[in-house]
């Protein structure tokens, strides 16, 4: 890492209602950017989990009125928020997390003299059921704002692509920088043990499951369908989905409805991943929509074999037949399928599992996504 610069440079990031993955992934450039002679302020919705983590970590907070779904009443109160916010604390740069945020905060950029802003997307925007009003807002908004964007950081190839052929912006304007973790307390694991114990679950057992909040584009429902099926196949199977969410009581409901229904584990959000993890054999996810996937890179640095549906990024983490199975997305049949051979086979287990921590290691630790963001502001500062 780079010796701390003498003269600091004042960032603001802006983040709309901010959970999981782009939740940590925030907190991390916070923190970690400081090394690199950037200081960071929050501006985000008062209600925010962030809040608290900013808070801890001694962080200047702007709780500012932005919510998630395109608002045409409450999105120019949020665009008056951020106008107040910049020209009060004058940062040389701002960052922007996810698609909302991004087009708030640059119409307040430019309300502002033209602040440099850098915009992360980190999800696939523009999918499932998306109404064609709203796809075209966000697409010709998206072209309008480029021409005020200092640079866009897609967290997956499969992002920075759409950027450039769906959206049409400009193929230098996009970079991919994956996300990183901190490999370290997941190389070291968790006590297998005494994650079994907690969960009620046999030493012996073998078991897949994931974490990730319960919302429509994780298809939790799909993934208990396959869940059902491998238990049903096999007496001593046992699948965990922890996390919490909109859609958590419809998956239990879901899984409440088969006759496996005691070997389907739901133990709520877990703070302690390297723990949770440590109860696995397989992880897995149903995913339909993904931009890259913190959980399973987190999987993988833990030594877990994956099996995953392909879409979004995690083509791009799980390498087929090497460290998991992929597996088409919106086909619990296919999941089951590829779960059940895997769970009976600990030689294929542990091979893809120590391979799969091997490329968490190369290709997304945290030490290479801060370089590389600390790159990118210094580009946008020119």
């Amino acid at each position: 890492m780079e010796q701390e610069a003498k003269q600091r440079v004042r960032v603001l990031h802006v983040v709309r209602p901010a959970v999981g993955g782009m939740r940590a992934h925030v907190l991390q450039l916070i923190v970690g950017l400081r090394a690199f002679g950037f200081d960071s302020e929050l501006a985000c919705p008062g209600d925010s989990e962030l809040i608290h983590d900013a808070l801890e970590a001694s962080v200047v907070v702007h709780p500012i009125s932005i919510v998630g779904p395109l608002h045409p009443l409450r999105d120019p109160l949020a665009i008056s928020d951020l106008v107040r916010v910049i020209r009060d604390r004058r940062p040389s740069l701002i960052h922007a997390h996810g698609s909302k945020a991004g087009l708030l905060a640059r119409v307040a950029a430019r309300l502002s003299g033209g602040v440099p802003t850098i915009v992360t997307v980190h999800n696939q925007v523009l999918y499932g059921g998306i109404s064609s009003i709203v796809r075209g807002v966000y697409l010709r908004a998206e072209r309008w704002l480029s021409r005020s964007t200092a640079r866009v950081i897609a967290v997956s190839e499969v992002l920075r692509r759409e950027q450039v052929e769906v959206f049409g912006l400009p193929e230098n304007l996009v970079v991919c920088i994956y996300n990183g973790i901190d490999p370290s307390p997941f190389v070291a694991g968790g006590d297998r043990v005494a994650a079994r114990r907690r969960l009620g679950m046999p030493e012996d057992a073998a078991a897949f499951g994931l974490a990730a909040r319960f919302a429509p584009q994780k298809a939790h429902v799909q993934l208990v369908e396959a869940a059902i099926r491998v238990l049903e196949r096999d007496g001593q199977a046992w699948a965990v989905l922890a996390g919490d969410g909109p859609l958590l009581e419809t998956a239990k409901t879901k899984a409440r409805a088969s006759r496996v229904r005691d070997r389907i584990l739901f133990p709520g959000f877990q703070t302690d991943m390297p723990g949770f993890l440590a109860a696995l054999d397989v992880y897995c996810s149903a995913a339909v929509a993904e931009g890259l996937g913190i959980a399973t890179i987190e999987a993988m640095a833990a030594g877990l074999p994956v099996v995953a549906t392909a879409v979004g990024g995690t083509p791009e983490v799980v390498e087929e037949g090497v460290t998991g199975l992929l597996v088409p997305a919106g086909r619990p049949q296919a999941l089951a399928d590829a779960l059940s051979p895997l769970l009976r086979d600990a030689v294929a287990r542990k091979k893809m599992g120590a391979a799969g921590q091997a490329r968490a290691l190369e290709l997304f630790s945290e030490a290479r996504m801060l370089e590389r963001t600390a790159a990118v502001y210094r580009e946008a500062l020119r």
